[in-house]
């Protein structure tokens, strides 16, 4: 653009200065009137040219445009969070099918029944079973499975145990001559190796309103003995 509005001022004075020269020959009387119009037109010509600092301008808005990021037009999808960092000292939250899978691997350790009771009440709810590698710990798995345990006592008594603000307590079933239920306090964790997770199980107690720990087979649910 600056280029074509600086030939074209060109080609005027040069058309202006080849008209002064054949009005001056021709001694035309009219020579002034003319010329005075050739001056007028090549004003109004320059008026309408962009000015140098017009275009410095226009160049200096398309550079911006050009270099501007894209992730300014695509804030708030997939721009990465101030976050991703787990809390120290936080406890792992336990899945239920992982945990249930686990419990089915330890074939040929001994499985301990488990219960929860409600803060106050005398019985005690039945929930389901835990299982530790070696038998080596029945208290810290279900202390470490006692949110996935208070978690299915909602599911199978959801009249006694229906607000998630209901406390409980967790115990295990110590069989002898005189079954006894055993307080577990989630203190005992405290001393527990890291990844104790991974050397547990918890099986519920199957639920067909909710599908949770239901074995089918031939269409139909296996009913397993949890009250022998």
């Amino acid at each position: 653009l600056a280029q074509s509005s600086s030939t074209s001022r060109v080609s005027q004075v040069i058309t202006l200065f080849s008209l002064n020269s054949s009005l001056h020959n021709n001694n035309t009387p009219m020579k002034n009137v003319q010329l005075l119009s050739c001056l007028l037109l090549l004003q109004n010509a320059n008026a309408f040219a962009p000015s140098l600092s017009t275009q410095r301008s226009l160049s200096q808005q398309q550079q911006q445009q050009q270099q501007q990021p894209i992730t300014t037009m695509m804030a708030g999808f997939g721009a990465p969070s101030a976050g991703g960092k787990k809390k120290k000292g936080k406890e792992l939250k336990l899945k239920p099918k992982q945990q249930w899978d686990r419990y089915l691997g330890l074939k040929k350790e001994i499985s301990a029944r488990v219960a929860v009771q409600i803060e106050g009440a005398e019985d005690w709810l039945e929930v389901g079973r835990v299982k530790s590698r070696g038998n080596a710990s029945t208290e810290a798995a279900v202390a470490k499975q006692r949110v996935l345990i208070a978690e299915h006592s909602r599911r199978l008594f959801p009249l006694k145990i229906g607000a998630k603000d209901t406390k409980v307590q967790w115990a295990y079933l110590r069989e002898g001559v005189e079954d006894e239920w055993v307080v577990v306090n989630k203190s005992i964790l405290d001393g527990a190796i890291d990844g104790i997770e991974r050397e547990i199980g918890f099986e519920g107690r199957p639920d067909p309103s909710t599908g949770f720990y239901c074995m089918y087979k031939g269409g139909q649910l296996i009913e397993k003995a949890f009250d022998a």
